[in-house]
């Protein structure tokens, strides 16, 4: 098992094991959603220290980016996926996926959602709602906003 540095702290029930030539995956979990609830967090106030993560210019209006920030809590590097709304409004989100904890990118085969390529969710970048694949829980918001040039991320600080 292996300790995902995020501020959700989960574990990733994903293993595989190398036996000879063959890759056998050990265990993934009961494919079961670790979030049922599929309803959007409301969009969380920027509070807190924020991380500057990428120019303003670089993020077109209904574009999507995956940037890192830091863990405040661990200084560990995390993925955030981002998505320009309008002029005003960038919305940030984990990039740890509700169903079993894998990385969720901008990669995508429909070209316009976040896509988790271990089993096939898809998520919408407005609320970051689960659409399609097994995974049934929205992704976690982070509170986001466009300061001077730069869009900056606010990642809360885990209660001890």
């Amino acid at each position: 098992m292996t300790e995902v540095p995020h501020p959700a702290r989960r574990t990733i029930m994903c293993a595989a094991t190398l036996l000879g030539a063959t890759a056998t995956l050990a265990a993934c979990g009961n494919g079961e959603s670790e979030a049922p609830v599929n309803t959007p967090a409301p969009i969380p106030q920027p509070m807190g220290e924020g991380q500057a993560v990428l120019s303003a210019e670089q993020l077109p209006v209904l574009s999507r980016a995956q940037v890192a920030a830091k863990d405040p809590a661990t200084g560990h590097d995390i993925g955030v996926l981002l998505f320009r709304k309008d002029e005003q409004t960038v919305l940030a989100y984990s990039n740890i996926c509700t169903h079993q904890g894998c990385a969720v990118g901008v990669k995508s085969p429909s070209k316009d959602d976040f896509y988790c390529a271990c089993h096939g969710s898809h998520f919408e970048p407005d609320g970051g709602t689960a659409t399609a694949g097994p995974a049934m829980g929205a992704l976690v918001r982070y509170g986001c906003a466009i300061e001077g040039p730069d869009i900056v991320v606010y990642i809360p600080v885990e209660d001890a």
